[in-house]
């Protein structure tokens, strides 16, 4: 986990002190005495040495020791309504349900099948569909469009695995193949970078695969990569792929694609072109797709004359409740699905193909998105 495991070790401290007085049941429960110092000793070190373990050691770890704290009070509140409910009766007629509450094993399997389902859904890559109709003059027949992101190559599907999807997304026949930033991390190794550009490169279509930058592809300063920026540029264009920074393509007479620089970028010396500037030059009876791995700014993408922007990035939340909680407080635009910018602007924003460093996801599907835009009839 590396510097990130600082970033849970504070759950350490109130979690070691709750398993403590999990521990203590448990041993009530099975007829283990717990009286005198010793002994209650050794349960706080046996509580403290779980939750530094679980913290410290693994993300798989303190996600399901994070779970289990959740699901233990949850099930404790139960259990406090129905021993104020029953009142006397409690200790006479709850014999099971006492057994089973001191022994702990409600929030025990409901973290592991939290565990073995996130785990599954993170490795198992779907196809979410959008059908989506514009006023603009556009060809009859309208364009169907790929969206991918957030693969993280490495932290579900292998090549193989891969493969198989880009053959799936191929046989959907996609005008445009979008990849949507964050392909690749710091934990890509440097023959899964260009593994995954190979694959990837390989979706057939009719006009091409196209790429914007995540905040992930890049290396970053504060943590080592595999690979450096120009080997990463280079196994992706060296696959057919179009990298896009700051830049517009005019695909058709009637489509115009926008590839934005990342917003990460912002903090650099470069720093990224405004929406404004990037539309100022485009005929904007085109239908104008673009691409922005981070889903913000959507005022001033409807305002600029964006018909439709595509997003990754929040992985829709990945972890329940973290979805709830990007609702809740702002950190982008929005979080996963289809949104309406304003009267003439929508937006999508795609949980992408995995997440980043957890492995698993329970807060939405991972996903490739198969978008539809139609003319008006």
């Amino acid at each position: 986990m590396g510097m990130f495991s600082f970033l849970l070790l504070p759950f350490a401290v109130p979690i070691a002190i709750y398993l403590f007085f999990i521990l203590r049941r448990f041993c009530v429960t099975v007829g283990l005495a717990v009286a005198g110092w010793r002994k209650k000793l050794l349960l706080w070190v046996i509580a403290a040495a779980l939750a530094l373990a679980g913290m410290m050691l693994s993300w798989m770890g303190a996600i399901f020791l994070l779970h289990l704290v959740v699901f233990a009070g949850i099930v404790q509140l139960v259990n406090f309504i129905l021993k104020k409910s029953a009142r006397g009766r409690y200790e006479s007629g709850f014999a099971l349900w006492r057994r089973v509450y001191g022994l702990f094993l409600v929030p025990l399997v409901l973290s592991l099948a939290v565990m073995v389902g996130g785990y599954i859904n993170l490795h198992t890559v779907r196809e979410t569909a959008y059908t989506l109709h514009t006023d603009k003059q556009i060809r009859t027949e309208g364009y169907r469009v790929a969206l991918i992101a957030d693969v993280h190559f490495g932290v579900s599907l292998d090549a193989e695995e891969l493969a198989e999807k880009c053959a799936e997304i191929s046989a959907k026949k996609p005008d445009l193949v979008i990849l949507c930033g964050d392909i690749v991390d710091n934990s890509t190794t440097r023959e899964g970078m260009y593994a995954v550009f190979c694959e990837l490169g390989k979706i057939e279509s009719t006009y091409g695969v196209f790429y914007v930058h995540g905040n992930h592809d890049r290396p970053m300063r504060i943590v080592a990569s595999a690979f450096t920026e120009a080997e990463l540029v280079a196994a992706i264009e060296q696959n057919g792929i179009t990298v896009l920074q700051d830049e517009v393509v005019q695909i058709t007479e009637d489509l115009v694609l926008v590839g934005r620089e990342d917003r990460s970028a912002a903090r650099g010396e470069k720093g990224r072109a405004s929406i404004a500037e990037l539309l100022s030059a485009v005929e904007l009876s085109d239908f104008v797709l673009t691409l922005d791995h981070q889903p913000n700014q959507y005022a001033e993408n409807g305002a600029a004359g964006t018909d439709l922007l595509l997003s990754g990035h929040t992985h829709g939340g990945q972890i329940f409740p973290l979805d709830i909680l990007q609702e809740i407080v702002p950190f982008n635009d929005a979080v996963y699905g289809l949104y309406d910018i304003d009267d003439d602007s929508k937006a999508i924003v795609t949980s992408g193909f995995a997440g980043w460093a957890f492995p698993i996801k329970t807060a939405a599907p991972a996903e490739y998105v198969i978008i539809d835009i139609l003319p008006k009839k």
